[in-house]
């Protein structure tokens, strides 16, 4: 798994590209969080191709680490398999996914 700052300017975009298994989670994870702050957080999910359920638990650490850090994350572009998998396991009610990074700003442009 690829983790990349996209941008980071009013509102950090991370890009993930591969497989979040249990191989990659752990390290996944822990480059994320490393990176929250009060910045509001867009995890481009485009290139995600495969989301295990320790890439599940690394996805809500994620949220959770952010919330208490007083941090907004939000997981965007999720593909087709990867959105069924988080349907399937109740994930979907948990984090907050939207269709696209325009999407994902225009959440955080109303917040303010």
């Amino acid at each position: 798994m690829k983790v990349t700052l996209e941008r980071n300017d009013d509102i950090k975009i991370i890009s993930l590209d591969g497989q979040l298994d249990v191989s990659t989670s752990d390290n996944t994870r822990d480059e994320i969080i490393a990176l929250l702050d009060k910045k509001p957080v867009i995890v481009s999910m485009a290139k995600c191709t495969y989301v295990s359920s320790s890439g599940l638990r690394a996805l809500l650490m994620i949220a959770k680490t952010a919330k208490s850090k007083g941090t907004k994350v939000i997981y965007a572009e999720p593909i087709e398999e990867v959105v069924d998998v988080l349907k399937m396991t109740g994930f979907i009610k948990m984090l907050h996914c939207v269709g696209s990074i325009a999407e994902a700003e225009r959440e955080f442009s109303h917040a303010n």
